[in-house]
């Protein structure tokens, strides 16, 4: 993957992840079309991968179909809808959820897209976040204000490590981008 294919939020992604020991374990929460997924497998992160959308979730599959052994396709990659995701608890290291909208198209889906981030994540991981932005509450459409995301965090939990900000990314709608961590009292220091 070079870097002409990627956006300003995949470059901040992965810069992100470059300090992150590769024996991580890592979910792509909401995998899109798979450029994640491929590039962290590159990496040689440790992967699994979820989305919503079969179409997504077929590309996401043919994507990366070269870098994984036969069979292990549809237990690395699955589709499955945000109320009934079914790997255990304290599964992963990071959860990478860019463009989290491909699960998260309302207030309740963002509340329960925190509450199993923070049911999925070991003690001390990390969750990165990008959802659509919009200024207002009373803004009609997609997106969300900081404090609306802020409020969900709060409730499910995890510790703010990179504050929720907006970020405006030529030729796209703004987004909001933050990292949190979910943090108890088993939280490796």
């Amino acid at each position: 993957m070079d870097a002409s294919d990627s956006s300003g939020l995949s470059d901040h992604l992965l810069r992100t992840l470059a300090a992150v020991p590769v024996s991580s374990q890592i979910l792509d929460f909401g995998c899109g079309d798979g450029r994640h997924t491929e590039a962290l497998l590159r990496l040689g992160f440790p992967l699994h991968a979820c989305g919503s959308r079969p179409e997504a979730v077929a590309q996401t599959r043919e994507r990366i179909r070269e870098l994984l052994e036969e069979g292990d396709l549809d237990t690395i990659v699955q589709e499955t809808p945000l109320d009934a995701i079914e790997y255990p608890d304290d599964t992963f290291d990071w959860i990478v959820a860019d463009r989290a909208e491909t699960y998260v198209g309302n207030k309740t889906d963002l509340r329960t897209f925190f509450a199993e981030s923070r049911r999925l994540l070991k003690p001390g991981g990390w969750l990165y976040l990008t959802l659509p932005a919009t200024p207002t509450a009373s803004v009609n459409g997609t997106g969300f204000t900081v404090e609306i995301v802020e409020s969900f965090r709060r409730d499910a939990d995890l510790v703010e490590a990179s504050e929720a900000t907006r970020v405006e990314i030529e030729g796209e709608a703004p987004r909001l981008r933050a990292i949190y961590r979910c943090v108890d009292p088993q939280t490796p220091a």
